[in-house]
């Protein structure tokens, strides 16, 4: 028996918009996103590995074409860097905070703490709790904007503790 299952990658801007998720696996895409007018891109800029996108098992291209079943990930699954969007979501999160009026020794503690926003690891209890007790010091601007940069981005399990979305 012939096993014709298809793998598709997304494609997805700098940013994080998604286009599809039914891309042909391993090739690039030509073009800029449509709600920010950066760059498309299908594969991992650090290891050029393709970002998984929608499976269908059947081989018989039952997945419609530009509907996701996928959602976009945050990290690449073959060499663990984050991707751009990613990277600029903890960038920018970290430069709000820089300021804030914290001092300069909470400033980097809690700067440091935001990639363990992101997904769920043993420290991410520690970088939520963290989050509270700092947000709390930087004023509502500063607090409701790391809401607005990090609500997309970080793990269900923080937006429940932190946001209770």
């Amino acid at each position: 028996m012939i096993n014709l299952s298809k793998q598709y990658s997304q494609v997805v801007c700098l940013n994080g918009h998604q286009r599809t998720a039914s891309f042909t696996w391993g090739t690039s895409p030509n073009g800029f996103c449509e709600e920010c007018g950066d760059k498309l891109i299908s594969k991992c800029p650090k290891c050029d590995f393709p970002i998984v996108g929608n499976y269908d098992p059947s081989g018989e291209e039952i997945v419609v074409l530009g509907l996701s079943t996928k959602s976009v990930p945050k990290y690449c699954q073959n060499c663990g860097n984050p991707y751009p969007w990613t990277e600029s979501a903890i960038k920018s999160a970290q430069d709000l905070i820089s300021y804030s009026e914290l001092s300069s020794d909470e400033v980097k503690d809690f700067q440091e703490s935001i990639p363990d926003l992101l997904s769920d690891t043993p420290k991410t209890k520690l970088a939520s709790t963290k989050f509270k007790i700092y947000a709390a010091k930087t004023g509502t601007v500063v607090a409701q904007g790391l809401r607005d940069i990090l609500v997309d981005v970080a793990s269900e399990t923080v937006k429940k503790s932190i946001w209770g979305v």
